[in-house]
């Protein structure tokens, strides 16, 4: 199939989604655009308002935490209110808290803050996908995934380039300082964030008939376990070496090569717009060399743009590592979990998707707290390296556990 008639397909079943689909894609915009705004800027708000890498890395590294404790909890709570009720707590939380972050420069506060929104996050992300599966027809499903990817791809473009921006906007149009700047950006992340429910509340909750006996059996765990064993350990080792590293990178370029927001941001989209790419090609390259091999390749591709970012000194080559970077590991992601929901049995596949994130998210959350206090006492290059061998690591245990298991056609 031809590139234009692939797009005319696609956009052909895109009009066929339920009207409760295309709300919640609306709503994921919405919710994608304000969290870009705090991507680009809260590490900076944090620097200007005189807090140090150590407790930076810290507060960010709470978010995962409360993922990794609240996961299972969430997903009962998702069960027995409803996907509606769901998301529509997760988001009302995530901005009220946001809000309270932007408004405050208590490190205390903000780390209590910080592990509550990741609770709030936990429910509606771990809303979203049975919310599409129960809300789309087999045969559009695949497209509604994809659509909801490609929108929070699409808002992070519009949201860095606007919070990238808007500071130095606000500054020179009000003549307020850059922090003043920075918190007025974010306030207005917030509001974005909170105008997500206005569709939320359009959609229209269709009652599905749950299983909710043993939802915490000893079985199903064990079961889980089995099944995403090798998952868990590659899993273990990407969210180790991500936690080091991404949640840092405005800092980087702020501190090692005095970007201003509005080069971060334009950074960011750019990014964004590889990633974007790098997702559409992915699928092909799978089909023509199996998605184990395409997975451990691109991994370990992008080790040399790591080793670079964490050596460079001159900012261009920086940025295009960053790009490079981004592509090559985003492409492998979705490979990854396509293939595990094809070799793991289906009674099992919920659970062994709950551990498999879990395991991403508890390491990511030890190493971004050990990054931030790193990056204080050593400068940034050190994670860089640590996140190249983390991913090797991950990379070469892929191939060697599921190279022979993967079903070709």
């Amino acid at each position: 199939m031809t590139t234009v008639g692939f797009l005319a397909n696609y956009l052909k079943l895109a009009g066929r989604f339920s009207r409760n689909a295309k709300l919640y894609l609306l709503a994921t915009f919405l919710i994608s655009v304000g969290f870009s705004f705090y991507g680009v800027l809260f590490n900076l708000y944090m620097t200007e308002g005189g807090l140090q890498e150590g407790i930076i890395g810290s507060i960010l590294s709470l978010s995962g935490l409360a993922l990794v404790i609240t996961a299972l909890p969430a997903g009962v709570l998702s069960d027995r209110l409803g996907r509606k009720k769901a998301m529509i707590i997760g988001t009302l939380a995530g901005a009220l808290l946001s809000t309270l972050r932007a408004l405050t420069m208590s490190g205390p506060a903000l780390l209590s803050l910080s592990f509550l929104g990741g609770i709030a996050s936990t429910i509606y992300v771990l809303s979203a996908a049975p919310f599409m599966m129960e809300n789309s027809r087999p045969e559009e499903r695949t497209h509604l995934f994809s659509a909801s990817f490609a929108v929070m791809l699409a808002a992070g473009i519009v949201g860095n380039l606007a919070a990238g921006e808007l500071p130095g906007l606000v500054m020179n149009v009000f003549g307020i300082s850059i922090f003043t700047a920075y918190r007025f950006s974010l306030l207005l992340g917030s509001g974005i964030f909170l105008a997500a429910l206005c569709p939320l509340f359009k959609i229209t909750e269709t009652p599905i008939p749950r299983d909710e006996s043993n939802l915490f059996s000893l079985k199903r765990l064990v079961q889980g376990f089995k099944a995403a064993g090798g998952f868990v350990w590659c899993n273990l080792w990407i969210g180790l070496g991500a936690g080091l590293v991404i949640p840092f990178f405005n800092l980087y370029f702020a501190k090692r090569f005095g970007a201003s927001s509005s080069q971060i941001g334009l950074y960011f989209s750019v990014s964004q717009i590889f990633t974007l790419a790098a997702v559409l090609v992915g699928p092909s390259l799978a089909k023509r060399f199996g998605k184990v091999k395409t997975v451990a390749a691109m991994e370990l591709l992008s080790l040399p743009f790591l080793i670079s970012l964490g050596a460079e000194k001159i900012l261009y080559i920086a940025v295009l590592s960053f790009w490079m970077r981004a592509s090559l590991m985003q492409m492998s992601s979705p490979l990854s979990s396509a293939f595990m929901m094809e070799i793991v049995p289906d009674d099992a596949r919920a659970t062994a998707n709950s551990i498999a994130t879990m395991a991403w998210n508890l390491s990511w959350t030890f190493s971004t707290a050990f990054s931030g206090w790193a990056m204080q006492h050593y400068g940034y290059a050190m994670p860089y390296y640590l996140t190249a061998g983390c991913y090797a690591v991950s990379a070469v245990s892929f191939y060697l556990l599921y190279n022979r298991k993967e079903r070709r056609p």
